[in-house]
């Protein structure tokens, strides 16, 4: 409920530059349920397996924190939320609060492994990721909302930077 009734989160952009992918309105929702459904595909064809509500959760609050990050003012912007708190430490805030709220949904172990997840989601600390992916769970979150991410911006940036 925390992050579905929010009324930002079905019209919030997915980033606050036209060239970063999930641009404009709806691009957040579009890239959660396009990571969500990646995670769960993945998830069967791979058949790891990983606990779909835990892979839900993981895909559903990964990027909420994004609702504080932009704002649209005839085009959507960055806010200073960006860049003084970003939104992986929102998404965890936002989750918490989920936990403290509905705590019989939830369990202690399934709590971390779901919060390490949102954490690790970026892969790497120099990419925004306070830490890195050490479960199951947290790496194919990852994988998948990269997956989500780079083929959005196929059509939007020279993508040339990500190879090392």
């Amino acid at each position: 409920k925390i992050v579905l009734e929010d009324e930002r989160f079905p019209i919030c952009s997915g980033s606050g530059h036209p060239n970063k992918h999930h641009y404009g309105d709806g691009g957040l929702i579009e890239h959660t349920c396009e990571v969500i459904q990646l995670c769960e595909l993945n998830n069967q064809y791979l058949n790891v397996p990983i606990d779909e509500k835990k892979l839900f959760l993981a895909g559903l609050f990964h990027d909420c924190g994004k609702m504080w990050d932009y704002v649209k003012k005839g085009v959507w912007i960055n806010t200073p939320h960006k860049n003084d708190i970003y939104h992986i430490s929102r998404s965890s805030i936002v989750f918490r609060e989920s936990f403290v709220k509905y705590p019989s949904f939830f369990n202690e172990e399934d709590f971390d492994e779901i919060l390490h997840a949102i954490l690790a989601h970026h892969g790497r600390t120099d990419y925004g990721s306070p830490v890195v992916p050490n479960t199951k769970l947290a790496w194919l979150l990852h994988l998948c909302d990269s997956i989500s991410a780079r083929i959005a911006d196929c059509e939007k940036v020279d993508l040339t930077h990500y190879i090392k």
